[in-house]
């Protein structure tokens, strides 16, 4: 009778494990959606209206009815709304979300700081419906205050500098009103690449349609945008089928999950090469995330002085005294977090990247990733290392793109492909809105929180990511599910919390909320 080796039981115990992954959804967030450039959006809106008598007037209709269905609970008939309009369709949206709210007994005003909308577009359709319904439009500001204001100034297809006198409108909105809703994106936020044209709209909240747009979900974006939400008009398959390979899904969906009976040995390992010198506590940090995360066991390759340090925060962590030994671990890795810069650091890095998958590490998707003083050398030494994900912030990825921080800060897409492009790895750009750029295409992650511009946070995530590799899951699905829970986790603690730590982070990754 065959019987089966302990590898081979090992193996297939953990192809069940993984097979039944947690699917965990917090209430308050948008599903996974389709993210489109402002362009690739107006494409959509014109192959629409290519078979609907080529009129996009439909379209038009159906975003403001969404909004005050949205938002309509939030209007009370007691109080005055305010709704700014421009002289584009994001304006027509606004005049007939004016229209709606008349028609529901609100009390609303239309201001037009730019006169009339622009001969023979939509937005003339539903400024005239507007003053239909007995409504009237102020091209000069009105002296009575506004508790709310609806922002339907402009649109997604602004990329240009504003004027003085469009930068003076939007102080004034953020300056004058309690709550701000945005019509699609908030005015004066750049759609693609998230960055104010040089100010924008501080908004309550955004509904935006047909498809997010990545400005909304990155850099300036999700604090410009509030609570955002969306509605895809009936476009999901026009919008699906665009050669943006770009997605939004803020779900940590892909935990893996523990059953039966199962023990440590099932869980993967995890080696961190970090903490030389005095940057003790980033390798405590990334252990410590591994360990928490679910990784069966975790080693630690540090200064030996920073041993006792170690063993008090968290004494289930292993430790190595030199490279070869930690290669023996068949372990994943995390390489970088206060490794220094120093010949030790030099001849670390010269042995790693030398590995190929399954070179001393058991598994074959991923030798881990790296991060910090790691992506530091790969950038003066620069090659493809497809095995690794690079979790880079925007200085390290200029670094590694050999561009400015700047140029990484206005246009965070187009860098992370860079990335992708140029070492042919997982790419995971830190920052607001964190991005995932693979083989398939962007992910944009959950946005996290403010409080989380702590130290040790990179260092957190390096460890969150690589225990989940170690559990079965793909580099890609890693990264992505990394990202979310630690944001998810940031943005949680963020509600009670001036500033959070990396270390409030561990602490709440082995409780398994998120």
């Amino acid at each position: 009778m065959a019987t089966l080796s302990d590898n081979d039981l090992m193996a297939q115990l953990k192809d069940h494990l993984y097979d039944h992954l947690e699917d965990h959804l917090a209430d308050h967030f948008e599903k996974s959606a389709v993210v489109l450039s402002a362009q690739a959006v107006r494409d959509a809106e014109q192959y629409w209206a290519s078979s609907h008598n080529n009129s996009t007037w439909p379209l038009m209709v159906k975003a403001a009815s969404s909004f005050v269905q949205r938002f309509g609970s939030a209007f009370n008939t007691s109080q005055a709304i305010l709704v700014v309009v421009g002289q584009g369709n994001n304006g027509g949206d606004g005049y007939y979300i004016a229209k709606l709210l008349l028609q529901q007994g609100k009390k609303v005003v239309v201001y037009a700081p730019f006169g009339a909308p622009k001969a023979g577009i939509d937005a003339q359709q539903a400024m005239n419906e507007f003053l239909a319904a007995g409504g009237s439009v102020h091209t000069t500001k009105p002296s009575a205050s506004y508790p709310i204001i609806i922002d339907a100034l402009f649109g997604s297809g602004l990329t240009r500098t504003l004027s003085a006198a469009a930068i003076k409108v939007i102080d004034d909105i953020n300056q004058s009103a309690e709550q701000v809703y945005a019509v699609d994106v908030p005015s004066g936020l750049n759609a693609d690449s998230g960055q104010p044209e040089p100010i924008c709209v501080n908004a309550t909240a955004t509904h935006s349609f047909i498809a997010y747009k990545p400005g909304q979900l990155t850099a300036y974006g999700p604090a410009s945008c509030g609570a955002l939400s969306l509605d895809s008009l009936g476009l999901e398959p026009i919008a699906g089928t665009t050669k943006e390979n770009w997605r939004y899904d803020p779900r940590v969906n892909m935990l893996p999950s523990r059953r039966g009976n199962t023990h440590k040995s099932h869980h993967g390992n995890v080696s961190v090469i970090a903490g030389l010198g005095n940057m003790a506590g980033a390798g405590i940090i990334a252990s410590r995330a591994a360990l928490n995360a679910g990784a069966g066991r975790v080693f630690l390759q540090c200064e030996p002085s920073h041993f006792v340090a170690c063993l008090s925060q968290s004494p289930e962590i292993m430790f190595s005294d030199s490279t070869e030994n930690t290669l023996k671990q068949n372990a994943v890795l995390v390489v970088g977090p206060g490794l220094g810069r120093g010949p030790q650091a030099q001849q670390i890095m010269q042995t790693l990247l030398t590995l190929q998958p399954n070179s001393g590490v058991d598994n074959k998707r991923s030798l881990g990733v790296l991060d910090a003083d790691a992506l530091r050398y790969l950038a003066k030494h620069q090659q493809t290392v497809t095995p690794w994900v690079l979790t880079p912030h925007e200085a390290e990825a200029a670094g590694l793109l050999g561009i400015s921080a700047t140029e990484v800060t206005n246009d965070r897409v187009a860098a992370a492909l860079a990335l992708h492009k140029k070492y042919q790895a997982v790419v995971v750009l830190k920052g607001a809105g964190t991005l995932v750029a693979h083989q398939g295409g962007v992910n944009f992650c959950h946005s996290g929180s403010a409080a989380m511009a702590t130290p040790g946070m990179g260092d957190c995530l390096a460890g969150i990511i690589a225990a989940l590799i170690a559990q079965g899951l793909s580099a890609v699905d890693a990264a992505i599910t990394g990202v979310n829970w630690h944001a998810t986790l940031g943005h949680q603690l963020g509600q009670t919390q001036r500033v959070v730590l990396a270390s409030d982070i561990c602490q709440q990754l082995k409780l398994g909320r998120h």
